[in-house]
């Protein structure tokens, strides 16, 4: 009795779990990738695609569309045989380009992490925006917004990108504290005088 007991409690416990929902991975079909840094979008770079099109960034209203399989795999350049490539996928520095798909290749085999990281599956290099909208993998680095992707479903354009710093002004040298500029000598030589000045401490 005892025996048969213990035999239904553990057929109720295992439909119990065969019956409980597991996670659904799910996969993006056409949708924007955007650099959580300018608040671009990736892009090949040039007018066609073929092998070694660098991956660069642009404004998403512009950027091609990405399918992206479920758990670790390729990104694909939608409705095309292209997938996201990190050369050897193993340094720092590495150009990121579009290639001919060969699924399961190391350096086109990618996961999104848990904080938005698009990285190498197996490695320790993710996807990066360098400077001047280019891209490149780089060691996976916690807190490092370079590395930070959003996935941009439909028609929504993401956030606006944030403008490149403006350029810092050279501080002119007459602001100098520590000297004092006068002229020394003036002279004409077909045309307007020509100071010449001679800085002196002050």
């Amino acid at each position: 009795m005892f025996t048969a007991l213990l035999t239904i409690l553990a057929l109720s416990l295992l439909s119990l779990v065969a019956a409980s929902p597991t996670p659904i991975q799910e996969r993006y079909t056409g949708v924007r990738i955007q650099s959580y840094r300018y608040g671009y979008c990736l892009v090949p770079y040039g007018p066609h695609n073929y092998n070694g099109v660098q991956v660069r960034t642009t404004q998403c209203q512009y950027a091609p569309r990405w399918d992206i399989n479920p758990g670790s795999g390729s990104i694909i350049l939608s409705g095309t045989e292209f997938a996201l490539d990190a050369g050897t996928g193993a340094e720092n520095g590495e150009i990121v380009k579009i290639w001919q798909s060969y699924p399961g290749v190391f350096q086109q085999t990618w996961y999104l992490t848990d904080d938005h990281r698009i990285a190498i599956t197996g490695g320790n290099q993710c996807l990066d925006e360098g400077d001047n909208y280019g891209t490149q993998t780089w060691q996976c680095t916690p807190y490092n917004n370079n590395q930070v992707w959003n996935i941009l479903q439909g028609d929504d354009l993401g956030a606006t990108p944030v403008p490149l710093p403006e350029p810092i002004e050279a501080t002119p040298v007459t602001e100098d504290p520590f000297i004092d500029i006068h002229p020394t000598t003036t002279s004409v030589v077909d045309g307007p005088p020509i100071v010449n000045i001679t800085p002196t401490p002050a």
